[in-house]
């Protein structure tokens, strides 16, 4: 008795927010505002408050590391310790505090923040975060957008040769991200002769 009062609750649940998503993508569509004239951003990343946040806590951290390491190195020599483990703890401490914002920088550098379109240049400003965070902004037009046949790790499409990562739902415009990937664009399937 209780699973089937449960079983039609959910299913007035699960039809309800249905019909509310339909509903309210309607109601954006209808309340769709004109892409204006001047620059305007067409993307912005979600991530990017995370992406801040664990890169500052990386480097809060190795800051304290290296600070803590002349106590930690005095506490380690005045004690009747082997060199062979004084050696092994300040490999440990050396690497958790030098190698781990640089571990997170590989990861995350690819990630674009955000990107400004210019519509009477045709140009794009993407911005990116670098080790230290500052910003670091990329010009580019629509030719300078190459999407390479095999993408690399973490890698949507390069600008002008560097790889970046856009997330396809963080776009305002998706019609940016459309002609970025080419599918504004005839489909060539490359069926032809590889020797000519």
């Amino acid at each position: 008795m209780f699973d089937l009062i449960f079983a039609n609750y959910s299913l007035r649940f699960i039809t309800h927010n249905l019909f509310d998503q339909t509903n309210h993508k309607e109601s954006l569509l209808e309340d769709e505002e004109p892409v204006p004239d001047v620059p305007h951003e067409i993307y912005i990343g979600r991530l990017t408050k995370q992406v801040r946040g664990i890169k500052t806590f990386s480097l809060g951290t190795s800051g304290i590391g290296i600070g803590l390491q002349p106590m930690i190195f005095e506490q380690l020599s005045a004690s009747e310790t082997s060199t062979s483990f004084l050696i092994a703890v300040s490999s440990m401490v050396g690497v958790f505090t030098f190698m781990t914002p640089f571990l997170i920088h590989l990861v995350t550098k690819k990630y674009v923040t955000e990107i400004i379109y210019n519509p009477s240049k045709q140009e794009y400003t993407a911005t990116i975060l670098n080790l230290f965070l500052t910003k670091r902004k990329i010009n580019f037009k629509l030719e300078d957008v190459c999407v390479p046949d095999v993408p690399g790790a973490l890698t949507s499409f390069h600008i002008n040769k560097i790889p970046v990562l856009c997330i396809p739902n963080d776009f305002i415009y998706p019609e940016h991200y459309k002609k970025f990937m080419g599918y504004d664009k005839p489909v060539d399937f490359r069926l032809s002769d590889p020797k000519k």
